[in-house]
């Protein structure tokens, strides 16, 4: 009798172990970024092709990942983003009713952006990992206040948004990750009124690249 007692006593003990060891999936990750917007062009009406100054992006992720094998893993994601740059101080003198003067915060863009996010990870050591993915969500705010003054109007300020991501990620160690990487924004094009007679309707589509660097912590 007390051989199979042991017995069981030593898969309980193997097994409890095992669990401990066992990494938990859920992790949340905190993220900044300098962001780099391409040039719009909103029509000579509005301003023209317009550039934009550098800004900056700020995120948090709440995740779980998936282990497919010793090599590959899979990451599902619900990610918050903010985004905050500047129309060129140069292009912004070219859009009418704005006083280069009196400029304020007229130059200001932003958005906050809501993603559901794909992730897939190549894990090449036990520290290193190659990740990409992409992710689709819903910018729920998408403010460009030069075109959202005097005659002009944006009449919906919300839309549809995608992105693409890929990096790398080392392991600290225990349950902390630094990770480092790109990522390419593009939101759904904003229709942009001019009340001012003869009224007239355009778009602004702007697409924007990140280079990022997030740390993750497991839960």
């Amino acid at each position: 009798m007390r051989i199979p007692s042991l017995l069981i006593a030593c898969a309980l003990a193997g097994s409890s172990s095992w669990a401990q060891d066992e990494p938990n999936p859920y992790y949340v990750q905190f993220g900044l970024g300098a962001l780099f917007s391409e040039d719009a062009d909103v029509g000579s009406g509005f301003g023209g092709t317009v550039g934009f100054d550098p800004g900056y992006s700020a995120s948090f992720v709440l995740g779980r990942t998936f282990e497919l094998n010793e090599r590959w893993s899979w990451d599902a994601q619900f990610e918050t983003l903010y985004q905050r740059f500047t129309v060129d101080e140069d292009d912004i003198d070219a859009v009418p009713g704005i006083d280069p003067q009196s400029v304020g915060d007229l130059d200001v863009a932003k958005s906050l952006t809501f993603f559901l996010n794909g992730i897939l990870d190549w894990h090449l050591t036990r520290q290193f990992r190659i990740f990409g993915g992409a992710g689709v969500g819903w910018a729920n705010t998408l403010d460009y206040n030069t075109w959202d003054q005097g005659s002009f109007s944006i009449p919906d300020d919300d839309g549809l948004a995608f992105q693409g991501r890929l990096g790398f990620a080392y392991d600290l160690g225990g349950s902390y990750d630094v990770l480092f990487g790109y990522r390419y924004y593009r939101a759904e094009a904003l229709d942009i009124d001019d009340l001012q007679p003869p009224t007239s309707t355009t778009e602004i589509d702007i697409a924007q690249h990140s280079l990022e660097f997030a740390f993750r912590w497991g839960l």
